[in-house]
Protein backbone atom coordinates (compact mmCIF):
# COMPACT_ATOMS: atom_id res chain seq x y z
CA UNK A 1 0.00 0.00 0.00
CA UNK A 2 1.23 3.91 -0.30
CA UNK A 3 0.37 6.93 1.78
CA UNK A 4 0.95 10.17 1.05
CA UNK A 5 3.46 11.53 3.66
CA UNK A 6 2.94 15.23 4.20
CA UNK A 7 6.03 17.39 5.26
CA UNK A 8 6.37 20.59 7.37
CA UNK A 9 9.53 22.06 9.26
CA UNK A 10 12.97 20.03 9.12
CA UNK A 11 10.93 16.43 7.62
CA UNK A 12 10.74 18.68 4.13
CA UNK A 13 13.92 17.48 3.68
CA UNK A 14 12.67 14.33 2.45
CA UNK A 15 11.46 15.37 -0.49
CA UNK A 16 11.81 18.03 -2.98
CA UNK A 17 7.86 18.26 -3.00
CA UNK A 18 5.59 19.13 -0.18
CA UNK A 19 4.27 15.58 -0.19
CA UNK A 20 6.29 12.07 -0.19
CA UNK A 21 4.99 8.60 -0.97
CA UNK A 22 5.69 6.04 0.82
CA UNK A 23 5.35 2.33 0.19
CA UNK A 24 4.28 0.69 3.30
CA UNK A 25 3.08 -3.70 3.80
CA UNK A 26 -0.57 -4.26 4.09
CA UNK A 27 -2.03 -3.32 7.14
CA UNK A 28 0.72 -1.00 8.55
CA UNK A 29 0.53 1.46 11.57
CA UNK A 30 2.44 4.76 12.27
CA UNK A 31 4.83 2.40 14.43
CA UNK A 32 5.83 0.96 11.03
CA UNK A 33 5.93 4.11 9.15
CA UNK A 34 8.27 5.14 11.77
CA UNK A 35 10.57 2.66 10.98
CA UNK A 36 10.25 3.48 7.35
CA UNK A 37 11.38 6.50 7.68
CA UNK A 38 14.99 5.39 9.54
CA UNK A 39 15.22 3.31 6.45
CA UNK A 40 14.66 6.26 3.85
CA UNK A 41 17.04 8.99 6.06
CA UNK A 42 19.71 6.34 6.20
CA UNK A 43 19.49 6.13 2.13
CA UNK A 44 19.22 9.63 1.74
CA UNK A 45 22.08 10.16 3.78
CA UNK A 46 19.77 12.83 6.06
CA UNK A 47 21.12 10.86 8.77
CA UNK A 48 22.99 13.96 10.85
CA UNK A 49 19.48 15.75 9.78
CA UNK A 50 16.92 13.98 10.97
CA UNK A 51 18.28 11.25 12.70
CA UNK A 52 15.37 11.73 15.40
CA UNK A 53 12.55 12.76 12.84
CA UNK A 54 11.07 9.40 13.08
CA UNK A 55 11.12 8.48 16.76
CA UNK A 56 9.93 12.40 18.01
CA UNK A 57 7.72 13.07 15.41
CA UNK A 58 3.91 13.65 15.57
CA UNK A 59 1.52 12.67 12.92
CA UNK A 60 -1.82 13.72 12.26
CA UNK A 61 -4.94 12.31 10.23
CA UNK A 62 -6.42 14.39 7.14
CA UNK A 63 -9.00 15.30 10.27
CA UNK A 64 -6.22 17.19 11.44
CA UNK A 65 -6.62 14.68 14.86
CA UNK A 66 -3.24 13.27 16.49
CA UNK A 67 -3.08 9.91 15.85
CA UNK A 68 -0.91 7.21 17.57
CA UNK A 69 1.89 4.67 17.14
CA UNK A 70 -1.67 2.02 16.94
CA UNK A 71 -3.39 4.04 14.28
CA UNK A 72 -3.82 2.17 11.16
CA UNK A 73 -3.24 3.25 8.27
CA UNK A 74 -5.30 3.08 4.82
CA UNK A 75 -3.90 2.67 1.44
CA UNK A 76 -3.47 6.57 -0.46
CA UNK A 77 -4.04 8.19 2.94
CA UNK A 78 -2.77 11.67 3.29
CA UNK A 79 -0.84 11.96 6.92
CA UNK A 80 0.66 14.84 7.82
CA UNK A 81 3.96 14.73 9.64
CA UNK A 82 5.03 17.36 12.50
CA UNK A 83 9.06 17.22 13.19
Amino acid sequence: MEIQLKLYGSSKLLSNKETLDVLLPENSNIAKLRDVLVKIISDKNLKSNLQSLPSSAAFFSEKNEVINDNYKLKDKELISIIP
